[in-house]
């Protein structure tokens, strides 16, 4: 709900901009841009604090909190005319948005009876959340439509605003569901029993996950800019067709996710999946300015997607193995480097696009980071095994779980 929603406001940025700024399309361009910076940039600054409040207070409160907010902070947007409060409504939209995937990610490894169990919801999650990417930026689009086309003529406020306070409306009955269905387990409980984080041992192979994480995000982001940007300024695509890049991509995506945590891998042979996706990503990065066909552009979108969508609930899933009880911060930092990574592409993507001569530099920068990232991750398989990263077994104890280790952890 999270994800459609903020695809949903954001796909609508522009028409707000428009409202609020009496200049040019260039103006509009480069405020739509910063804007999404900022949204991206309170997601870094934001995710680990909140990960850590939910492992010191409670998981469920933390969400319904990011979800009001977040509502809030898009209802802001329907009533703005200034474009200072328009950049904090922004940045409020990304600070609340952090304190919901990453602590349901934790709630779902506090609760998991088994690692299997665990690696299928996170794959859930990510399959959710590119659901939403389809899904918002469709609907902003139509209730924009149905507005222009006069059906939404009740409404008092301005067109640009409709998205907001439908998505902000949307917002709220999604936390009023978590407040109803969602379950209760205070984070207190876990300190109160001794129970702490990640082993110091594994630290080192942390950061090779926070790492690789940020690279992939990185990798992502500056194809998506470039892949934009070619496909209309040299190729002379139209945005439908740009559009069907986008779905192809989105959709592959939710494919990999699906099969990579089913019972067709085992959970503990995934370690083993993030070179060789790594690797994938960075030939077909390097192959993307070959691209200059229908067929050619689908194989290469589909392989960056399927990589991508093959590494994404693999470092999350093996970071939460590794962060003992305190879920929430681990994952908050998880999602910041990729948050961050996200920011550093994208950025990078337009500038280097930028440059006149070498218009596909985005690409092969991209490439050259994956290919420096599988370096740093040739060892993983070995190093999450080797320093108590196991999957371990679960059995339930006076209503609790309780870990117990692997015979050889």
């Amino acid at each position: 709900a999270r994800e459609w929603l903020g695809r949903a406001a954001a796909s609508v940025l522009p028409f707000l901009l428009e409202r609020v700024l009496a200049t040019g399309a260039t103006a509009i361009a480069w405020h739509t841009g910063l804007l999404t910076a900022t949204y991206t940039l309170a997601l870094f600054l934001f995710a680990p604090a909140w990960g850590r409040l939910s492992d010191r207070w409670e998981q469920r409160p933390v969400i319904l909190v990011g979800l009001i907010g977040f509502g809030a902070s898009l209802a802001l947007f329907a009533f703005v005319e200034n474009l200072v409060l328009l950049y904090l409504g922004r940045f409020l939209s990304g600070a609340f948005a952090a304190g919901v995937v990453p602590v349901a990610l934790a709630l779902i490894a506090d609760r998991a009876p088994n690692e299997d169990w665990r690696a299928q919801r996170f794959a859930w999650i990510n399959i959710a959340g590119f659901g939403g990417f389809l899904i918002g930026p469709t609907l902003g689009g139509a209730i924009a439509w149905l507005a222009k086309q006069g059906f939404l003529v009740s409404m008092a406020a301005p067109l640009s605003a409709l998205p907001f306070l439908i998505s902000a409306a949307a917002a709220l009955v999604a936390a009023v569901a978590g407040y109803v269905f969602g379950p209760v387990r205070s984070g207190r409980d876990k300190l109160a029993t001794g129970a702490g984080g990640a082993d110091p041992r594994l630290a080192p192979v942390i950061r090779r996950l926070l790492l690789i994480a940020a690279v992939v995000a990185a990798a992502v982001g500056a194809f998506e800019v470039g892949l934009a940007i070619r496909a209309k300024e040299l190729l002379g695509m139209s945005a439908a067709q740009i559009g069907l890049m986008f779905t192809e991509c989105s959709l592959v995506m939710v494919l990999a996710q699906a099969i990579v945590f089913s019972p067709l891998i085992p959970v503990e042979m995934t370690r083993w999946l993030v070179v060789p996706a790594l690797l994938t990503l960075g030939l077909a990065l390097v192959a993307m300015p070959w691209a200059t066909n229908a067929l050619s552009i689908f194989v290469v979108v589909g392989a960056v997607a399927a990589s991508a969508g093959v590494l994404s609930p693999i470092l999350t899933f093996w970071a939460s193995l590794m962060a003992g009880e305190l879920q929430g911060a681990e994952l908050g930092r998880q999602a910041a480097a990729a948050s961050l990574g996200t920011a550093i592409g994208s950025a990078l993507g337009g500038l280097l696009f930028g440059l006149g001569d070498l218009p596909d530099l985005a690409f092969l920068v991209a490439a050259a980071a994956t290919f420096g990232s599988a370096l740093i991750g040739y060892r993983l398989p070995v190093l999450l095994l080797s320093r108590g990263a196991k999957p371990a077994r679960a059995t339930i104890t006076c209503g609790r779980l309780r870990r117990l280790s692997a015979p050889d952890h």
